[in-house]
């Protein structure tokens, strides 16, 4: 068993589960579905919390690795976009999230408006800092926090939509500006006009 085993596995794992959530994820099924053997797959993991946790880490990782390399923007406007275009670049790995958070929510810090997983918003809350900052928004600084959760729901609200259907390249252009323009108004009191 090597590396590329788990790999496949985790592989396998994050897409079965990103489609039919921890009731319909079973070890049984990923094993038929990735061609890997029951017992070689409890030698990776030793129970399917144990392989979701794992990939949950990891995806949380790797979706923050990601979002680094962005290019940095000067206004929150463009950032914006950029973030919701990325959001359905990674909607697999971000979708496997939610789910995983849906179903192990109780596992999370509770915060005054619920549970919630500690940074699944802060890409969203540095764009609304960068708006107020530049003027671009006109949220009070203590509401930041509540905007970007609010935000952050919209944007992940369209991508479980639409899972597993991804929008193909041209419209999911068209998609990103759609969200992007409501999400502005709601941000600014006003109608944004985008390229």
């Amino acid at each position: 068993m090597t590396i590329h085993t788990k790999e496949l596995i985790t592989s396998k794992a994050k897409t079965l589960f990103a489609l039919h959530g921890y009731e319909g994820f079973t070890m049984r099924v990923l094993a038929k579905e990735s061609g890997v053997g029951l017992s070689s797959i409890y030698h990776f993991f030793e129970d399917k919390d144990v392989l979701l946790t794992y990939i949950f880490d990891e995806a949380g990782k790797e979706l923050g690795v990601a979002r680094a390399s962005l290019v940095k923007r000067r206004t929150a406007n463009q950032m914006l976009l950029d973030r919701i275009l990325f959001q359905f670049q990674h909607i697999e790995e971000v979708v496997y999230i939610l789910k995983y958070y849906l179903h192990f929510r109780k596992d999370f810090l509770k915060l005054d408006g619920g549970y919630i997983p500690t940074r699944a918003y802060l890409h969203i809350d540095e764009v609304i800092r960068l708006g107020v900052e530049t003027g671009e928004f006109t949220c009070a600084e203590k509401d930041i926090d509540q905007e970007a959760k609010v935000v952050t729901h919209a944007i992940n609200g369209f991508l479980l939509e639409y899972y597993p259907d991804i929008p193909t390249k041209s419209e999911l252009h068209k998609v990103a500006l759609t969200i992007h323009r409501f999400l502005m108004r709601s941000l600014t009191n006003r109608e944004v006009a985008m390229k």
